[in-house]
């Protein structure tokens, strides 16, 4: 399997496109392939990506939480908000084990899936935080998302997310469950800090925008014309 679906198309491909420094690393790591070949080319923003900043921040904020799968680490997260005046609201169907801790842990939360892009956008503009300490990404857009939506973003302390992250967002480890909650009671608690921190993360969403990443594809088709003219 890993020869046909790994090593065969990059041994192939002349020019290879990955989504971070992480990804290209573990392409170069799996397949011993030339990193000259390799171009790193982030995922875009969705078109309906706007900012709309409330700087008002409730007394119960609403975390944003998604994806349930494993790497996404709900099961730390859960026990981390135990007493805390927030309203979890989870993106993404939960399991039986998840029901139970949320229960366990007298979690004030709410849950919806199957969501359209359109609904996926409205739960950024109704959410306080972000918060997306996942243990495993590719990329991480959620935290770009949540840049672009004017919200405080938590997240791992781990690539590519740090890198993503650039000092605007609060780092957590996403393997502690005191860390978690550390880096919630930090966003809730430290208004100014969170306030520098969003302003930082809405710049660095511009370079995400949608027009910005279809060039970089639009330089590489360019090069690879150049190297192949028949190319169409």
């Amino acid at each position: 399997m890993k020869w046909l679906f790994l090593d065969l198309p990059v041994g192939k491909a002349k020019w290879i496109t990955t989504v971070s420094d992480k990804s290209k690393d573990e392409i170069i790591k799996y397949t011993k392939c030339d990193p000259s070949k390799i171009i790193v080319i982030a995922n875009p923003l969705a078109e309906n990506c706007f900012t709309d900043f409330n700087p008002y921040f409730p007394r119960q904020p609403r975390l944003l939480f998604i994806g349930t799968k494993g790497n996404k680490n709900l099961e730390n997260v859960i026990p981390s908000l135990y007493r805390l005046n927030i309203h979890l609201r989870i993106i993404g169907e939960l399991t039986n084990k998840q029901l139970l801790l949320l229960r366990k842990f007298e979690i004030n939360y709410s849950n919806d899936f199957n969501l359209t892009d359109n609904q996926l956008s409205s739960e950024y503009h109704n959410a306080d935080i972000i918060l997306f300490p996942s243990l495993y990404e590719g990329f991480g857009l959620p935290v770009i998302e949540g840049f672009c939506a004017g919200k405080p973003v938590i997240t791992s302390d781990i690539s590519p997310m740090k890198e993503i992250a650039d000092g605007a967002a609060f780092l957590v480890d996403p393997n502690s469950i005191p860390s978690i909650r550390d880096g919630v009671n930090a966003v809730i608690n430290n208004p100014e800090l969170r306030q520098s921190k969003v302003e930082k993360g809405r710049l660095i969403a511009l370079s995400y925008q949608s027009k910005k990443i279809y060039t970089e594809y639009e330089n590489l088709w360019k090069k690879v014309q150049a190297t192949n003219p028949i190319a169409t």
